[in-house]
């Protein structure tokens, strides 16, 4: 798959830390880890930034996944390559809450059975929390559930429509069984409408480049647009459906790569977090969940509730980025490219031995 241009890849660092940053809002100020602030507080405008940011993570994917679909040799390197991409972090965090949870009494699993603990082991295992009612032990892997969602009816839909042998009725009949399972999902999970903006982008991709072009009057486009878009959230004067809008002329001026949001996104910081995007997305949870205990402790000794909030951010923040760079490097790099390596190789060694035994 070509290589994300950079302002795509800025961005998803920019969502991501502001994820990061709602979730120590949440925690310090909506969960009264640090008390001294009230809901009226300005800081309550961060209160949108988590919604935002997913909801564009999902654009993203609905454009890269049908990017994505049609570079693959065949739908099975599609989905392994999916599976390689979620659930090597997803997998170690998994099993590490598993492991601690019910020995530390994190959340529901205090004095947890072993039944329902064999339950939710596996509905969490297999993404299930976020579209359906079972509870979560990673709060940020809802999205998750969406993500696989989108995978499986792209990936389907794609192989059955692509493929000769299947006949014109059944690909009609499965195109109509595909709308009704989305236009559900869409009733009961308004944000997956999201995914249809990335998936507008990717399909006139080339038509949207042709028409906006580099001109002052779209400077600063892009800063309005996620401006309005914020404001739809913030002040609930629109509609989803002018959230999606906003959302889709957002992301004209991404694939543009032009303007002073462009250029913000580019900047080498931003992009470094863009690389890191899916770990620091999902361990910063994990990081901050001593951190909230440790917070009660500073308290004794800070009074000031503002710098106790700066304190908590900055020590997050870091080692997030920190714990999320070596879970890039050693889980999202090494140990996936490994295992890819192994599938791949195991595939061509049954290939050869299959061919061996079955000439043609």
């Amino acid at each position: 798959m070509k290589q994300l241009n950079n302002t795509l890849a800025g961005l998803r660092g920019f969502l991501a830390l502001s994820v990061v940053i709602y979730h120590i809002y949440g925690s310090a100020v909506l969960e009264k880890y640090i008390t001294g602030f009230s809901e009226d507080n300005i800081l309550y405008a961060i209160n949108y930034a988590g919604p935002i940011s997913v909801n564009l993570f999902f654009v993203i994917s609905g454009y890269l996944i049908l990017k994505s679909l049609t570079t693959k040799s065949s739908i099975w390197q599609f989905f392994v390559d999916r599976i390689l991409r979620i659930y090597p972090v997803f997998l170690t965090i998994h099993i590490l809450v598993f492991s601690i949870g019910p020995v530390i009494g994190y959340k529901w699993m205090d004095k947890i059975a072993i039944t329902p603990y064999i339950v939710h082991f596996l509905t969490n295992l297999l993404l299930l929390p976020g579209m359906f009612n079972f509870p979560i032990a990673q709060i940020v892997a809802w999205s998750l559930s969406y993500e696989a969602i989108f995978y499986l009816i792209a990936g389907s839909l794609f192989f059955v429509w692509h493929k000769s042998i299947i006949n014109s009725y059944l690909k009609y009949t499965f195109l109509i069984l595909t709308t009704v399972i989305c236009i559900l999902i869409f009733y009961f999970r308004p944000s997956a409408l999201f995914f249809l903006v990335g998936v507008i982008v990717f399909l006139y991709e080339s038509t949207m480049k042709r028409w906006f072009k580099p001109h002052k009057i779209f400077y600063l486009s892009g800063i309005i647009a996620f401006c309005l878009l914020y404001l739809s959230y913030d002040l609930q004067i629109f509609s989803t459906a002018a959230s999606l809008v906003l959302a889709l002329l957002l992301f004209i001026t991404i694939i543009a790569e032009y303007g002073l949001l462009s250029t913000i996104l580019r900047l080498r910081l931003i992009r470094y977090l863009g690389r890191i995007s899916y770990s620091l997305y999902m361990w910063h949870t994990m990081v901050m969940f001593p951190l909230k205990k440790l917070m009660g402790k500073i308290s004794l000794y800070i009074s000031n509730p503002s710098i106790l909030l700066l304190i908590y951010a900055f020590i997050t923040i870091t080692l997030s980025i920190i714990v999320s760079h070596l879970s890039y490097t050693y889980i999202e790099i090494k140990l996936a490219n490994r295992l890819r390596a192994l599938w791949y190789r195991d595939k061509r060694v049954k290939t050869a031995s299959l061919h061996t035994k079955y000439p043609s």
